[in-house]
């Protein structure tokens, strides 16, 4: 009979086996479609085109060292011992530097986002732990809005608690499904949709950092409205 302990772990190396499968693998795929594209074309691409293509590669490839280091920072925590600090950090700002990963993405797609953050806002965290949150969430926002759609940001500070909504107009979802994308972990989970799968295998490492913060991570979807996916933290 496993231990708890041998079970953990178990779920631990399987969870990271299922990140590398689907989150990592993705970047150097696309990588590979932007080099075959320039070494198989027809015709000799314009120098905006070759900008272009050499800025969305450039951007694929920060992309997936940026999810490596949260990869990375997270099998950190998993470790006995590890204490990490809170500072004061600028909302808005962390914000708008996370989005810049996907600045691209979202021109092609004709997306607009939407920060109304005031500037002064504060948020006490772990930067590098907000950050790989921020990132996913934003990302996520991006793959399933729809073309012309707007990606919203907001926050509410209320009884000690700074809310940070972000809203995507795709297609809804059901309560079930929102409720286990977070725990894509567990056995015999399967959405039929690669794509929600993969994204919840990064939203489970969320879900646990922000915990590791005492804070908590919610998505909720309302038809026509797309889906908003909410973290709080303490007002420390």
């Amino acid at each position: 009979m496993k231990t708890r302990e041998f079970t953990e772990k178990e779920n631990f190396a399987n969870m990271l086996i299922s990140v590398l499968a689907h989150d990592l693998r993705q970047p150097f795929a696309t990588f590979i479609m932007f080099v075959d594209m320039i070494k198989h074309t027809q015709q000799v691409l314009s120098q905006d085109e070759l900008y272009m293509t050499l800025e969305n590669m450039r951007d694929t490839a920060t992309k997936g060292i940026e999810f490596l280091d949260g990869l990375l920072y997270w099998i950190k925590t998993e470790s006995e011992g590890y204490t990490y600090q809170t500072e004061r950090l600028p909302l808005g700002a962390l914000i708008d530097e996370a989005n810049g990963l996907y600045y691209y993405e979202q021109k092609i797609k004709d997306l607009t986002l939407v920060n109304t953050i005031d500037n002064e806002q504060l948020i006490y965290a772990h930067k590098q732990m907000l950050q790989f949150i921020n990132r996913n969430l934003l990302s996520n926002a991006t793959k399933f809005s729809k073309t012309g759609g707007a990606i919203n940001v907001s926050c509410t500070n209320n009884k000690g608690w700074i809310t940070v909504a972000i809203n995507n107009q795709g297609d809804s979802l059901s309560a079930e499904r929102l409720e286990r994308l977070f725990n894509i972990h567990e056995p015999g989970y399967a959405t039929g949709n690669h794509r929600i799968e993969g994204a919840g295998i990064a939203l489970s490492i969320c879900k646990d950092m922000i915990n590791r913060m005492n804070g908590r991570l919610w998505a909720e979807s309302i038809v026509g409205d797309g889906t908003t996916f909410y973290y709080s933290l303490p007002i420390i």
